[in-house]
């Protein structure tokens, strides 16, 4: 058998070369053009990664993420027609509106905008003590960001202070019309914390584990867990366990087989729809339906919100 030996730094080279040329790219088009197994070539697209001479989308291409050069981040929009329907909906929205309040979306895209980390920046602004969470356009200078959140500051223009034309008989002193130009100046008010990079993640990730914490004495788990027994419902993976939460993946028998869900419990009279919206954003980050529990009842937002994403997520009273 022929062995071929690779010429590490040049198969390097070649790679960057390409994607230099040809934008963001796939494992498997770098591997056609340098005419070598995907499997090589995902060892080397690593080894640049970890290097820091490429960086890796979050957005995925199928099941693959695409490499890129530092300052091709904007060419990933390119690939946006991998993103599902609602994640395209966020991202039309951030990037025509540059900033956005997540509050004031509509549930869905709340969630769906968590996962286009390429394109959607999270930022925290503090306004007068409250603190709210606003997501940016990750293309949008930071300096027109400052002015949609302070749009007085637009019509703010410095005045220039009148130009002395020194005489004869007086010494024209430079200091004191940097003086009056400073005067003139007035900072923004602004306090915006950064809490996401908008992509490079170290290396695919499966979704983090939250620790388990040590388990509490408690009536609403001990009936909860009863329940989950009594049901024939399977506990997969323990995520987290409180006195009044319970997190878990779990397997349910129903009519079509058994089918897996992300589970949170919690002891609530009332639910919201906040709740459903973290279960659903983190059944999502581990790619399985949604599943709340709670003894008490829907409150009418969290209601609508099962009426119209009743296949992503459901909702059980528990009666104990």
């Amino acid at each position: 058998m022929t062995v071929v030996a690779i010429n590490m730094p040049q198969t390097k080279e070649m790679i960057l070369t390409f994607i230099k040329t040809r934008g963001p790219s796939l494992p498997v088009n770098v591997a056609q053009y340098i005419k070598t197994s995907p499997l090589f070539v995902s060892a080397f697209l690593s080894e640049l990664y970890r290097e820091q001479k490429l960086l890796m989308s979050d957005l995925k291409v199928g099941s693959s993420s695409l490499y890129l050069l530092p300052g091709q981040e904007q060419m990933i929009e390119n690939f946006t027609q991998f993103l599902n329907q609602k994640e395209m909906e966020a991202f039309n929205m951030v990037k025509k509106e540059k900033l956005l309040e997540d509050q004031k979306l509509p549930p869905a895209i709340r969630v769906a905008i968590r996962q286009i980390k390429d394109f959607a920046i999270p930022l925290k602004i503090k306004n007068e003590g409250n603190e709210m969470l606003f997501w940016k356009y990750a293309f949008t200078p930071d300096s027109e960001i400052e002015l949609i959140i302070n749009p007085q500051k637009k019509e703010e223009k410095p005045v220039q202070p009148p130009i002395s034309v020194p005489s004869h008989n007086h010494q024209h002193n430079p200091s004191t019309q940097i003086q009056q130009l400073q005067q003139t100046v007035q900072p923004i008010q602004l306090e915006i914390k950064v809490d996401e990079k908008p992509i490079m993640k170290a290396k695919e990730e499966k979704p983090k584990k939250e620790k388990i914490k040590k388990k509490q004495e408690s009536k609403f788990l001990d009936d909860l867990k009863d329940y989950l027994k009594a049901k024939d419902i399977e506990v997969l993976e323990q995520i987290e366990e409180k006195s009044k939460e319970f997190t878990a993946k779990i397997r349910i028998n129903d009519i079509f087989g058994k089918q897996e869900y992300f589970l949170i419990a919690k002891e609530r009279k009332k639910v919201k729809e906040e709740d459903l919206t973290l279960v659903l954003h983190k059944a999502n980050q581990n790619k399985m339906l949604a599943l709340f529990m709670a003894p008490g009842d829907l409150d009418k937002k969290a209601l609508d919100f099962i009426k119209e994403y009743k296949n992503l997520v459901k909702f059980e009273k528990l009666k104990f």
